[in-house]
């Protein structure tokens, strides 16, 4: 069966990004097509222009999130931010891994872990994408269990 994902040309990697549906096309872009051998957590920055700089990076990750590796990415992206990019850049983050299907748990678990590391540490953050062997969608962080509690 041939799979219905085609991404879009590379040259449309660094169109400006106005809204998450922009943010998963520049990451489809970047990515070509998928299928991946690995788990890694690939991360990108977009300029005050709101365009992606030309700069791609990657950690390796396992299954479950830990954060001391949170932590620390997310404290040296921060001091990238503020020593060698623009004011008012943002990071962009991309977590890939092997397999099929929708948004795993530990997917989401990564999700929430990181955009509550950057909130914690002040680092500003695009929404957050997952890409597997059959598809590249962005994934919500787990609700605030405590908000959710008190119906907020």
């Amino acid at each position: 069966m041939v799979s219905p994902y085609k991404p879009p040309p590379i040259e449309s990697a660094t169109d400006p990004i106005h809204s998450p549906a922009d943010m998963g096309q520049r990451w489809r872009a970047l990515m070509g097509e998928l299928g991946f051998g690995e788990r890694l957590l690939r991360f990108a920055f977009v300029g005050p222009d709101r365009r992606l700089i030309k700069m791609l990076g990657e950690a390796e990750i396992r299954l479950s999130p830990e954060p001391v590796i949170a932590e620390n990415l997310l404290s040296a992206l921060k001091t990238v931010l503020g020593d060698d990019l623009p004011a008012g850049s943002t990071v962009a983050l991309l977590l890939t891994r092997p397999g099929r299907g929708p948004i795993s748990n530990a997917d989401r678990r990564w999700a929430t872990l990181l955009t509550e590391t950057a909130a914690r540490l002040g680092v500003p953050i695009e929404p957050f994408f997952r890409a597997n062997d059959e598809s590249l969608v962005q994934v919500e962080p787990e609700p605030d269990l405590e908000e959710v509690a008190v119906g907020r």
